[in-house]
């Protein structure tokens, strides 16, 4: 970061110009112009040295640097890190520039010094670099900078610098990178450069990916989860993850694939069955990992049934198998509302309030796709003309609008089958706030296209929310949920 990065932007388009205007009036000479230099020398790099407000991330004892034929990025690290002792890595074509480095900081010999390496020999590195580690206290933090020299040199110091974390010593890698590059001056466009901190490879497994394949899982991104935990997995050369596994169950739950979620769950008990994950933290977890298994095998069978050509509404009057949908619904929805996808949530728990009162329906022996309110009246004892009497009722109650041809319709819809249901005497139907299931008919018709589409908000999921819960409430429904299992 730059603190003169507008100032500087300015300044390297005046630089371009005279560079370009020298190019033009002097064909195969140096691009490079006198007045150019100058403003470069006088204006940018100081600017750029001043303005340069990156800082290492501790106070290191001693920094070392990989010198190539620029100087300003090395200027640019030892200013940031600002190590009690520094070490130029050169060769005899880059000597010379270690000397510009010197004047530019103005720290002294004591504080700097140089180390004559060979340009293509990482062997020769790591022998000098080693010998000055050693003189260091063991405890002592280190940066390394392998942003100059050549392609040996700066593997070798970084090579080195990553190996020391296997000895307990603090060792940090850093680079000056930048953020434009100018490819017609070749050069990084001054103000742009920062310093970045590279990420030691031996660290990275053991903590980085598996650290943040945890908090995506524990932010609810299953899919991002799994794909870390098994990164983790394949650079540790392990045959399985637990976790990945797990996070597969959930995203396919989330996805709907309700099947290939029971199927994640089921791996994982056989796989926690064998010996080398008997001592996994998910063993104390197994009651709960067969329980959400056997709701989804009861999920399955549901939603195979009412997809099923020969269709019984038999599934639908069964409690626990509806507890086990609605549990999947409210998973899917608690997802959507984390991340800020309201429009699905408040759609995943209308399907929620519509399964429910489908449920019912179904107790009474009544399919809503194929309604027989003949065969309705039968199994309550009473006659088309009392229900629909009532029904009208219910519906003048609560200032719904009449509804004359109940008994001719073809299917049975979300505030229908609800006024049904009162009509009928039914306890959830009744038990519920009539207007705010009113409100929620207004609500998802004005969210529909033709109706002025209507974004739903935050408020409208909290209101369906209140009122699914009346309902299962006072229905009888077994608790179900599907809970991520909390890893340790």
């Amino acid at each position: 970061m730059n603190q003169n990065k507008e100032r500087l932007r300015e300044l390297w388009a005046e630089y371009k110009t005279l560079i370009r205007q020298e190019s033009a009036n002097r064909a195969g000479s140096s691009p490079q112009s006198q007045k150019a230099k100058e403003l470069y020398d006088t204006q940018i790099w100081p600017l750029t040295k001043e303005g340069f407000t990156d800082r290492g991330q501790q106070q290191y004892v001693a920094s070392f640097h990989t010198v190539g034929t620029t100087a300003e990025p090395i200027i640019l690290s030892v200013r940031a890190l600002d190590a009690e002792k520094v070490y130029l890595l050169h060769t005899k074509d880059t000597e010379k520039l270690c000397g510009r480095i010197e004047r530019e900081l103005g720290w002294g010999v004591e504080r700097i010094k140089t180390l004559l390496v060979g340009r293509s020999d990482p062997e020769d590195i790591y022998k000098q670099v080693r010998q000055k580690v050693d003189e260091l206290p063991p405890d002592a933090a280190i940066a390394f900078d392998p942003t100059g020299g050549t392609k040996a040199m700066v593997a070798g110091l970084a090579m080195f610098a990553f190996s020391l974390a296997e000895e307990g010593r603090t060792a940090h890698v850093y680079y000056v990178d930048n953020e434009e590059y100018d490819d017609e001056l070749r050069r990084p466009v001054a103000g742009t450069e920062f310093l970045k901190r590279l990420e030691n490879p031996r660290e990275v497994i053991p903590d980085w990916i598996y650290h943040r394949a945890k908090d995506a899982y524990k932010r609810g991104d299953f899919s991002l989860a799994k794909q870390l935990f098994d990164q983790a997995k394949d650079r540790e050369g392990r045959a399985h993850s637990l976790e990945a596994v797990l996070s597969e169950a959930y995203e396919s739950l989330d996805a709907a694939q309700f099947k290939q979620a029971k199927d994640r769950l089921n791996d994982l008990l056989e796989l926690l069955q064998k010996p080398a994950h008997r001592q996994s933290f998910l063993t104390r977890n197994i009651a709960t990992i067969e329980r959400q298994k056997e709701a989804l095998e009861v999920v399955v069978q549901l939603t195979e049934a009412l997809s099923a050509k020969d269709k019984s509404i038999a599934p639908l009057a069964d409690p626990q198998q509806v507890a086990c949908v609605l549990a999947a619904l409210g998973f899917m929805t608690e997802k959507r509302l984390k991340t800020g996808r309201i429009a699905e949530a408040v759609l995943l728990r209308y399907r929620a309030l519509e399964l429910f009162l489908q449920h019912r329906l179904a107790l009474r022996g009544f399919d809503t796709e194929k309604p027989d309110f003949p065969g309705l009246c039968a199994a309550n004892h009473t006659s088309i003309e009392d229900l629909q009497e009532k029904y009208q009722a219910e519906r003048k109650a609560a200032k719904a609008g009449s509804d004359d041809k109940l008994i001719e319709k073809n299917a049975v819809d979300f505030i229908t089958a609800f006024f049904l249901l009162r009509a009928l005497g039914d306890g959830p139907a009744l038990a519920v706030n009539v207007n705010k299931v009113l409100g929620l008919t207004k609500t998802r018709n004005a969210s529909v296209f033709a109706h002025g589409f209507t974004l739903p908000t935050e408020d409208n999921a909290k209101n369906l929310s209140e009122v699914l819960v009346a309902l299962v409430q006072s229905g009888g429904l077994p608790e179900v949920r599907f809970e991520p299992i909390p890893l340790s």
